[in-house]
């Protein structure tokens, strides 16, 4: 049986520039039906906006996967629109604690956005260290890289 769940989401602007029009779209079907949409007029870079509630389910009978989203606009270099695949999907799994944030972040020196997650005993998966940056290396947990512009 699946457990409903849900995390704050903190959404960083790492990308180098001030970016506006902000979309962020958490899903945990791939047809999007059931999702949380939230929208942020601008955001300075290195600032962030949140927490923003994401419902999620673990267990037998959830789909497993989780897709995260988002588009917004940029006038720095180079400027335009850009999104994320709409099928980028990082599993929140049983072992987050789901009682600290998430964090969501956009990187601009590879044009890409990042998901780090809490571990359940104080710590972070996969080696994030809970510190979104512009060029994150190998500190996050899935990334994916953006569209754009258009």
């Amino acid at each position: 049986m699946s457990t409903d769940r849900t995390i704050n989401v903190r959404f960083f602007n790492m990308w180098g520039a001030d970016i506006q029009n902000v979309m962020l779209k958490f899903s945990a079907s791939k047809s999007g039906v059931e999702s949380d949409t939230y929208k942020i007029d601008s955001l300075k870079n290195g600032e962030s906006a949140g927490p923003f509630l994401r419902h999620y389910q673990t267990g037998i009978g959830s789909e497993n996967f989780d897709y995260w989203y988002v588009e917004f606009f940029s006038e720095g270099s180079p400027s335009g629109k850009f999104w994320c695949k709409n099928n980028f999907s990082c599993v929140l799994d049983s072992d987050v604690d789901n009682t600290r944030e998430a964090h969501f972040w956009i990187g601009g020196t590879k044009k890409e956005a990042y998901t780090g997650f809490p571990e359940t005993g104080g710590g972070w998966e996969d080696g994030y260290n809970g510190t979104p940056s512009e060029d994150p290396g190998s500190n996050y947990t899935c990334y994916v890289s953006l569209d754009g512009p258009a």
